[in-house]
């Protein structure tokens, strides 16, 4: 019986030798290269551990626009959302506009939770919206599955992931009260650091930082907000550049999102 022999290469010719592909290293904000996700180690414990030292992220990652304007002690992420989170308990929930306040104050704290991996993406560095979105997703599936898979978790797990998927969809009026804070809040620090220095509204924001707000307690403050800088600009004397600036553009004015650096709605912080 002929004893079979192990499949070798028929071929005299010298084999191809193929090129190595290495993998593309995932960039977050700046271009930064980010770490490979982590992955479970199997003990909750020291799972959850992980996840608890990672917020630690959002109290030392800084908003980038305001870096790339020049400035060097500028708010956290998590600053962002502490005061967007407040500014949620301050909103009344009526008959006429009934709103899950709780659900929109935990959303407020969690909607940039991503960032605590990627940092935080600004839309003058170009990366299209999908792939910022992808990102994001990727790290809130580390972070919930990884970090928070564990049965002690679920509870948290559910409730993050239910929390940040409702605000990336924008479809309910807890989601679009919170994109409005989002906003908001971005021009109450612009117009907080302009009073100690001029020239530092964000070029992400472009003319018009805030179209349309949807909640007419949101529209009151942003108003107030862009008056208050008018008046600050104009005691300086530096009016006409103010209104040059914004071009006679005001809140609620309907703005073509990409003349404003907003695509797809995504860039609307810095």
């Amino acid at each position: 019986m002929t004893q079979a022999r192990p499949y070798t290469n028929t071929s005299e010719s010298t084999p191809v030798a193929h090129p190595v592909v290495k993998p593309v290293q995932a960039t977050g904000a700046g271009g930064k290269a980010l770490p490979e996700p982590y992955k479970s180690t199997g003990n909750e414990a020291l799972d959850t551990l992980a996840f608890l030292h990672l917020l630690e992220q959002l109290k030392v990652e800084k908003r980038s626009g305001w870096i790339r304007e020049g400035l060097q002690l500028t708010a956290s992420i998590a600053d962002h959302m502490c005061r967007m989170a407040l500014m949620a308990m301050m909103i009344p929930s009526t008959a006429e506009r009934p709103l899950d306040i709780p659900r929109c104050v935990m959303m407020a704290l969690v909607h940039d939770l991503a960032e605590a991996y990627v940092g935080d993406i600004t839309p003058i560095e170009g990366v299209p919206a999908h792939v910022k979105h992808q990102l994001e997703e990727q790290a809130m599936d580390s972070f919930l599955n990884e970090m928070l898979g564990g049965e002690g978790n679920r509870q948290a797990r559910e409730r993050f992931r239910s929390l940040w998927e409702e605000y990336e969809a924008r479809e309910t009026p807890e989601s679009k009260l919170v994109k409005d804070l989002d906003r908001l809040e971005l021009v109450l620090q612009a117009v907080e650091y302009e009073r100690c220095e001029l020239g530092v509204w964000p070029h992400s924001m472009g003319a018009h930082p805030l179209p349309s707000p949807g909640h007419p307690h949101v529209r009151k403050w942003a108003e107030s907000a862009m008056e208050e800088r008018k008046q600050l600009w104009a005691e300086r004397g530096r009016a006409e550049e103010e209104a040059a600036q914004l071009g006679g553009v005001k809140v609620g004015s309907k703005v073509d999102a990409k003349l404003n650096g907003h695509a797809n709605g995504n860039g609307d912080h810095a």
